[in-house]
């Protein structure tokens, strides 16, 4: 995967420098709005502008949620990111740097791999609840396609579980919708 996307290497740093500097933005040009508003109506808040820049807080307030929630977690190395990967094969997916939210919890996970049936993905950030990330992901991938989900805390069960991957013949648009679901989750 390409750099700066979705579940591709670098994905967390990229999204905190993107929201950071999209935050910026939009906060130094409400306050363009706002201070030409005052200038243009000989210094009276009330006017159009005001409101413009009043409604810029909007988006700029979900830039910093989604600065906030990324914030704690880092992107992987590139040395661990090359070892996952060259145990990978087409047609299995390579996911990293996946920042998830649920409706209860954000969740972490350095690595996930999609294919032959299986979502394997090895847990980024210690003390996460590996029982909530799995149910939460079994019950979402279940809905898409028939696949096994499998969360590992531990980087040398993963990697072994990731190099004994076996073949199993799956449906070209399950497996489309499996990735698309995950994708869709990512922050």
């Amino acid at each position: 995967m390409k750099e700066g996307t979705r579940g591709g290497f670098g994905y967390i740093n990229y999204r905190k420098k993107k929201t950071c500097i999209t935050s910026m933005i939009i906060l130094l040009v409400a306050v363009a709005i706002f201070f030409i508003g005052l200038l243009l109506n000989k210094m009276s808040k009330a006017n159009l502008f005001t409101i413009v820049a009043v409604l810029c807080v909007l988006p700029w307030a979900k830039q910093i949620v989604a600065f906030i929630v990324v914030f704690p977690y880092h992107s992987v190395s590139r040395e661990r990111y090359e070892k996952v990967a060259a145990l990978v094969q087409e047609p299995v997916k390579l996911y990293t740097d996946l920042v998830i939210t649920s409706p209860d919890k954000v969740m972490n996970l350095d690595f996930a791999i999609v294919g032959y049936g299986q979502v394997i993905a090895l847990v980024g950030k210690q003390g996460q609840d590996v029982a909530y990330i799995r149910k939460y992901l079994s019950e979402g991938v279940a809905n898409w396609g028939d696949y096994k989900v499998k969360i590992l805390e531990n980087e040398k069960l993963f990697l072994k579980e990731a190099a004994n991957m076996t073949e199993k013949e799956t449906k070209e648009e399950e497996t489309e919708q499996v990735n698309s679901y995950l994708c869709s989750l990512i922050v």
